[in-house]
């Protein structure tokens, strides 16, 4: 058993199939709009927004599929994500592991370093997604946001590319160890962690000429990462999302930030569930290069 990658015409008449593949493992947050946009550009149309570097594995069952992985490149090319797994059983741990250590050997043989994957706490699927060599590192919390926000004068501004390097390095002082070695222990890596919170805007606070604050907002989660010890960010970095966040939006923390949790809850924020993250380091494939035999004759040796 093997999955196998799909081509965009496999792609495109996979989605009528679809409705069959009711078991969902991974949380989807931008798989059927992959594999959707990826059957149209099969057909040929034009004027499609960009698509990312996108990885479709199918096991098939008959004509059918057993599941189906999606994969896609995040920024930098360090890391992809599994962005949408889907199987045809109620549980299938076979087809689980399958699809994603094939993934993994995919983006390998595409120079990914790594692969990460999210999945809701207690899933069933757990130990399948293990066996496939993905390993639990974070814990995500999610929050509600609450129905009405007052407008305030917040310190932060909007974020520009020359503000990369400031944002990393306050990753590098507010993330613990255990977590960035795991996560992103170079640039590189953490461009493809920030590629994988899906932000639309980014805004940061500077304090004494560094980074000290950031905040995150895309079309369905909010994130943060502030420097604790400066007094009253917290609320404004709470403040920022509250306006800013579209109102159907979640809150995303980390298990490491705990210190925001008195002001979530003070706020009236609704705990809505628990994902993991998991992540799986790959080894790069560099095919040797082809040798050609040559006859011991025609070699120069010392008399």
């Amino acid at each position: 058993m093997r999955a196998e990658p799909l081509s965009p015409i496999d792609a495109a008449t996979l989605w009528p199939q679809m409705h069959r593949l009711t078991t969902e493992v991974i949380a989807t947050r931008a798989g059927e709009n992959l594999l959707l946009r990826s059957g149209l550009a099969a057909t040929g149309l034009s004027r499609l927004p960009r698509l990312p570097r996108t990885i479709v594995l199918g096991l098939k069952r008959g004509l059918g599929y057993r599941g189906v992985v999606i994969v896609r490149e995040l920024a930098g090319g360090a890391g992809w994500e599994a962005v949408s797994l889907r199987i045809a059983r109620e549980k299938d741990d076979e087809a689980v592991a399958e699809l994603l250590a094939d993934a993994g050997h995919e983006v390998a043989q595409r120079g990914g370093r790594t692969l990460y994957l999210r999945y809701a706490e207690g899933s069933p699927h757990r130990e399948a997604i293990r066996k496939a060599g993905l390993m639990a590192y974070r814990l995500e919390q999610l929050y509600a946001l609450p129905l009405s926000a007052l407008s305030r004068e917040v310190p932060y501004r909007a974020a520009t590319r020359a503000d990369r390097h400031g944002i990393f390095r306050l990753y590098c002082r507010s993330t613990p160890e255990h977590i960035r070695r795991s996560e992103a222990p170079t640039q590189q890596d953490w461009r493809a962690v920030l590629d994988s919170y899906d932000c639309e805007r980014e805004f940061v606070f500077e304090h004494e000429g560094a980074a000290a604050g950031w905040v995150g907002i895309g079309e369905r989660e909010a994130r943060t990462m502030i420097e604790t010890a400066i007094e009253g960010l917290a609320a404004a970095t709470l403040d920022l999302v509250e306006m800013q966040a579209p109102r159907h939006a979640v809150l995303v923390l980390g298990e490491d930030q705990l210190a925001l949790e008195h002001d979530v809850f003070a706020r009236g924020y609704t705990a809505l569930g628990v994902r993991v993250l998991c992540a799986r380091r790959l080894a790069l494939l560099n095919p040797l290069k082809e040798v050609k035999a040559v006859p011991a004759e025609s070699l120069a040796l010392p008399q």
